[in-house]
């Protein structure tokens, strides 16, 4: 990230803002140095998110594809968010004088197409074991240990949770309700405590059935 940052300096965002527009010109693409970012896709009946980024994420990568426009809107979820843009220009300077990183550029695509593809495999299981699935993949990701479990709490709604995997947002407080019934899930405070090892054992159980 040094030499990355060194060729393209990184920009400090702040919740709400938009990195970019869907349909915004798409030359170039972001790494998400710090903070939290939600990929955003306008449809008929409002917003739809399709990704939530942490980390190390890379996104924008339309311009790779030979797109014009960005597909998406990136808009800031956490408080703040550490971002280096990256240009065409910049990303061929940067294979040059660092292969590695345009090498573990390669591996975070393929892993995206990986996703991808269990993501679409999943989308034929029963309702509740997305909404358990997405909640596992988001707790592993940007969850707190705390004890026997997990603590997740990315300030995002059941409205919000539902576009992720498809469903309704009547479906996901059916299925919320289903895991603190069977001891997978707590409330606690704004966010939620889940047992990653139980809910595990109970989405096999319901996958096989």
């Amino acid at each position: 990230m040094a030499g990355v940052e060194a060729i393209c300096p990184p920009r400090r965002y702040r919740r709400g803002d938009a990195i970019f527009l869907q349909g915004d010109p798409a030359t170039g693409f972001f790494i998400l140095v710090e903070g939290r970012v939600r990929l955003i896709l306008p449809t008929a009946k409002g917003e739809r998110t399709v990704a939530l980024l942490g980390d190390g994420d890379i996104f924008g990568e339309s311009f790779l594809t030979g797109k014009p426009m960005q597909a998406t809107t990136a808009s800031v979820q956490s408080p703040e968010a550490v971002v280096c843009p990256i240009s065409r220009e910049q990303f061929l300077e940067i294979a040059r004088t660092l292969p590695e990183v345009a090498l573990a550029f390669a591996a975070l695509l393929a892993e995206r197409i990986g996703q991808l593809t269990e993501e679409m495999a999943q989308g034929t299981l029963p309702a509740p074991v997305r909404v358990g699935r997405l909640l596992l993949s988001l707790g592993q990701r940007f969850g707190q240990k705390k004890g026997r479990g997990i603590r997740l709490d990315l300030g995002l709604s059941q409205e919000e949770l539902a576009t992720f995997c498809g469903v309704t947002r009547v479906t996901v407080a059916q299925a919320f309700h289903l895991f603190r019934a069977e001891g997978i899930m707590e409330k606690e405070g704004s966010g939620y405590l889940l047992y990653p090892d139980r809910m595990e054992k109970l989405l096999e159980a319901w996958e096989s059935s």
